[in-house]
């Protein structure tokens, strides 16, 4: 076996990886996930048994996904080999990862606390969901790219992340909504974009918890028909709201992060919803 660095080459034997498992990653979703980070493949006779990657958000934060190990080669550490080679490239950074009921055990080994659940919710068929009432002046619409810089200070003021590059991918090849106040300020916004079987909504954030349900419904107003996903913080959103939608509960990973040492950052808006579980 040799480790080594992945390349935008090593789409399809991650596609083949992920597929074992039935994760709904495309090889166009591996593409993504390779253009925007980096990671490593353990590799034996030129074939990648094993694939971990990360990506930096700026200051010291970094998602932590598509750990997956080949069926044949699983119980040899192989999963712990690239975690620990990725945890050595960010001594310091707080890591943020989704783990699946298998990977959690690993995972607290390393170091990893739980934080909460992410609650993964789909249809296969969206039915029609009316249009909220929002409160007088609020308006939900698409954000144009001038209004970039105002999304990345809004995600910025909940996690502390900086993503200029994956907003202007969204921005520019796929959709971001938001909610504007009257004085045209973003008061929230909610990514939605392709990925798996379908629609998947994310990244999602708010300035007030009391906009969310308002924000997505308003939204999920304009997919009907269509497969519609949303892996959203359970903490902001109950089971009640989502049934109502037609989502159904289809996995719930843990939130888990290890701290690093880099300083704390003061949040004033909060993290709903997550792009993916492995890009956060």
């Amino acid at each position: 076996m040799q480790r080594r660095n992945l390349q935008a080459s090593d789409a399809p034997a991650g596609f083949r990886l992920t597929q074992q498992y039935g994760w709904p990653h495309r090889l166009e979703d591996w593409q993504l996930l390779l253009t925007l980070g980096h990671g490593y493949a353990m590799q034996h006779d030129d074939q990648v048994i094993g694939t971990a990657m990360a990506w930096c958000w700026g200051d010291g934060h970094v998602s932590i996904g598509v750990v997956v190990v080949d069926k044949a080669w699983q119980g040899r550490g192989i999963g712990k080999q690239l975690m620990q080679a990725l945890m050595a490239d960010y001594p310091d950074a707080q890591l943020r990862l989704h783990a699946t009921e298998q990977g959690a055990g690993l995972y607290r080994q390393l170091g990893f606390v739980r934080r909460g659940v992410l609650g993964q919710y789909q249809t296969p068929c969206l039915p029609t969901i009316p249009y909220p009432r929002l409160p007088f002046g609020y308006q939900v619409a698409l954000a144009t790219v001038d209004q970039q810089p105002q999304l990345e200070l809004l995600e910025y003021c909940a996690t502390g992340f900086q993503r200029q590059t994956l907003y202007r991918y969204l921005l520019q090849s796929q959709r971001v909504f938001v909610l504007v106040d009257a004085s045209g300020e973003i008061m929230g916004s909610l990514g939605c974009h392709r990925f798996g079987h379908g629609t998947s909504l994310g990244p999602c954030y708010s300035r007030d918890n009391a906009l969310i349900p308002l924000l997505i419904q308003a939204v999920l107003s304009q997919l009907e028909g269509g497969f519609v996903r949303l892996d959203i913080d359970e903490q902001y959103l109950s089971d009640e709201w989502l049934r109502q939608w037609a989502l159904q509960r289809v996995d719930s990973p843990e939130i888990m992060v290890r701290a690093g040492s880099i300083p704390s950052h003061s949040l004033s808006a909060y993290q709903i919803a997550v792009m993916t579980p492995a890009l956060g």
